[in-house]
């Protein structure tokens, strides 16, 4: 077939001079040859196109119309090295972005391919020229959002920076504040309590008093109905409130030192330092009749103390929370999320089959002083919040999901490993 080679491919050197010309017409690029002088011998449609010329205006013009003045001295100093160099090809605007101008005087950015032939004897040069002005366009509005989006991350890190050091502020003065009252709160305490046990042993004294036989019977019988009754009533209230005071002051300063705890994260073997907590509960659970199954857990990145503390506390409660008449089963485990968890976290769960949370006090559960059922377990309810507060110094959460009457499952997520390199720092 003519024009074809033997593998099919199009041979230009084969086509008649009338096709390969009607072929570059054709084209879209802007397609330009020149002679060494720079007089421009061809101007396809592409050209006129991008350039606004018809051919038979701009046919025999030097190449400079097409380019804007003030690149005029250097562009032909670099026609003049290519037309030297041994390269027949090259990329223009590989250094430098590179402009044309139209009929008009309008500038436009441009993407040029120059390459150099030679045709009975003479040298010339040819420019495939694409106009980019929508492509540039774009990349100027893609890098104004990039800046944009760059300078509104950079407030939003400030603001939240700011907003850290306000809330480790606010921590800070919270804590201390809570220290100072509780501090400022024992020493009434502490008078209460002394006095209330001198008005003890002066009760005791007026006991004996009452006894005198000199008292008249009538006397003595009231007053003594007044000492053993009112007042020893009245007291106990008094030593029972103390009690109370002086438990909550010291959950109170528990509280408020755990922001100053220093932990020792590491890799915690989880079923070594959990075992000595079910260890350690051993008794408890054998006179609630309970049995506590302690599942494989794997390790996590955290303070083995800072461990013993949360299923300390998590499996306390459901030995405390158990239903009655029915045997406690607690199960201590992990939630199966692969060998290497993809949110870098690790679930563990402790499972009872105790009282149930109702849905009604759900929300409360991780607020200070909300105890469910005072009558079953001892305690200021600091426990859970104590926890809680415990995670976040280590980067993990606690949620909880419970059935009123078939039990409670809390979850705890710990760092699986260091944010740094796996268990090694």
């Amino acid at each position: 077939m003519s024009g074809m080679d033997v593998e099919g491919a199009l041979d230009p050197s084969r086509l008649p001079p009338a096709a390969l010309a009607r072929l570059i017409d054709l084209a879209e690029d802007a397609i330009i040859t020149v002679r060494t002088d720079e007089r421009i011998v061809l101007f396809n449609r592409g050209a006129s196109k991008v350039f606004g010329y018809e051919p038979a205006e701009i046919l025999g013009e030097p190449l400079n119309r097409l380019i804007p003045e003030r690149f005029a001295a250097t562009h032909r100093a670099h026609v003049a090295e290519f037309a030297k160099c041994p390269a027949s090809a090259r990329v223009m605007a590989e250094r430098r972005r590179v402009y044309g101008r139209r009929k008009d005087g309008q500038e436009f950015p441009a993407e040029v391919t120059i390459s150099k032939f030679h045709d009975d004897g003479e040298l010339f040069l040819n420019a495939i020229v694409r106009d980019i002005t929508e492509r540039v366009r774009f990349e100027e509005t893609l890098r104004a959002l990039n800046q944009e989006l760059e300078a509104r991350v950079r407030a939003r890190t400030r603001e939240l920076e700011a907003t850290n050091r306000q809330l480790a502020q606010k921590n800070e003065e919270n804590e201390t504040f809570v220290f100072s009252v509780s501090h400022d709160l024992r020493s009434p305490l502490v008078n209460l309590e002394g006095f209330s046990r001198e008005l003890v042993l002066s009760c005791q004294d007026l006991e004996q008093l009452f006894h005198d036989p000199a008292i008249p019977e009538a006397i003595r019988k009231r007053g003594l109905q007044i000492l053993q009754s009112d007042i020893q009533e009245s007291i106990g209230y008094i030593q029972t409130g103390v009690d109370r005071l002086t438990g909550i002051i010291d959950a109170l300063l528990r509280l408020s030192r755990l922001g100053r705890v220093s932990y020792d994260f590491q890799k915690v073997d989880m079923s070594a330092v959990v075992g000595k907590v079910v260890q350690s509960l051993r008794v408890s659970a054998e006179r609630s009749g309970a049995k506590i199954v302690l599942r494989e857990l794997p390790p996590a990145w955290a303070d083995p103390v800072a461990i013993e503390q949360i299923f300390g506390n998590l499996l306390s409660n459901a030995l405390h929370y158990l239903q009655p008449g029915r045997p406690g089963e607690i199960e201590v485990g992990v939630v199966e999320t692969g060998a290497e968890p993809s949110s870098g976290m690790q679930t563990y769960f402790v499972r009872d089959n105790g009282v149930g949370i109702p849905a009604a006090y759900a929300p409360q559960v991780f607020q200070v002083f909300r105890r469910l059922t005072p009558a079953l377990a001892p305690g200021e309810g600091m426990g859970l919040v104590t926890v809680r507060r415990i995670l976040d110094r280590l980067g993990g959460k606690i949620w909880f999901e419970s059935v009123e009457g078939v039990g409670t499952t809390f979850y705890v997520s710990l760092p699986a490993q260091s944010a740094n390199a796996g268990f090694n720092t």
